[in-house]
């Protein structure tokens, strides 16, 4: 992750391609998990949002609890999105407000709903969108984190 955080993607890549070659023979459930993890991380940073949405579907039988499930799905949501598949993004969505909502965790409920809204809105559910920004905007307000506070109102 250093490598990926000096932005050196290559290098990070082939770290973590190694790092999962390990873990599959060595039969390690979390170390794969962490690998495809992290090589779902570069190619996202990257821009290869398909590569690091296939890496990670293959990380989704491995999640081991709620939070890494809303992060999990928050992100490939997330990919979906950039990709324009706003049906897959707001699925994803859902599937990510879901395991927050599970684990009471305000922070991926703030997540979650804004990707729910910025999807429906891509496909004209208007009434929807609305919702998950409101919903959005509360979990904003009870973290009192400002700056999102401040983008959701835009």
């Amino acid at each position: 992750n250093a490598l990926m955080d000096l932005g050196n993607m290559d290098k990070a890549l082939e770290n973590h391609r190694k790092d999962l070659e390990l873990a599959q023979q060595s039969k390690l459930t979390y170390s794969k998990s962490r690998a495809l993890d992290n090589i779902g991380r570069v190619y996202a940073r990257i821009g290869k949002f398909q590569q690091a949405i296939k890496v990670w579907e293959e990380k989704i039988p491995l999640i081991q609890g709620g939070l890494e499930k809303a992060w999990l799905f928050h992100e490939i949501g997330r990919c979906y999105l950039e990709l324009k598949r706003y049906v897959k993004a707001r699925d994803y969505g859902i599937h990510s407000l879901s395991a927050a909502d599970d684990i009471d965790d305000a922070k991926w409920q703030l997540n979650a709903s804004v990707l729910v809204a910025q999807a429906e809105l891509k496909l004209g559910n208007y009434k929807s969108s609305v919702l998950h920004f409101e919903k959005a905007l509360d979990q904003a307000k009870l973290l009192q984190d400002n700056d999102a506070r401040d983008a959701i109102q835009k």
